[in-house]
């Protein structure tokens, strides 16, 4: 399995790092983050979770689904990708956000023989 997820972290490790750039070259602030949103919502409905946008009242947040079987353990993760005004992404949330839907995406596609719910909110 060890060599399972290194091969496959090894073939998006591209796509990560084009996400993070994308974010990072367009940061956003307090509550608009349309882009970074969009981005990290569309990959994630590309892989096959069932994506909510604009939860809690917040435009720019979402819930993303995905569930293996029934009786499962619940697996939540957490993107941020907010900068910070005059700052831009000092803080990192520009990689830590595509971090969190390659690493949902990979427990997706890595683990298909057990049931699981695993949930990503933004």
């Amino acid at each position: 399995m060890k060599n399972k997820i290194f091969n496959y972290l090894d073939s998006i490790k591209s796509g990560i790092a084009d996400m993070s750039d994308y974010i990072f070259d367009n940061p956003e602030y307090d509550f608009k983050e349309y882009k970074a949103m969009e981005v990290l919502t569309e990959y994630l409905d590309n892989s096959g979770f069932a994506v909510e946008r604009g939860i809690g009242g917040l435009e720019t947040a979402f819930r993303a689904i995905y569930e293996n079987g029934t009786n499962g353990p619940s697996i939540g993760l957490l993107c941020e990708y907010d900068a910070i005004e005059d700052l831009g992404h000092a803080c990192g949330h520009h990689m830590q956000g595509p971090a969190i839907v390659y690493a949902a995406a990979a427990l997706k596609d890595l683990y298909k023989d057990k049931p699981y719910k695993l949930v990503v909110y933004g």
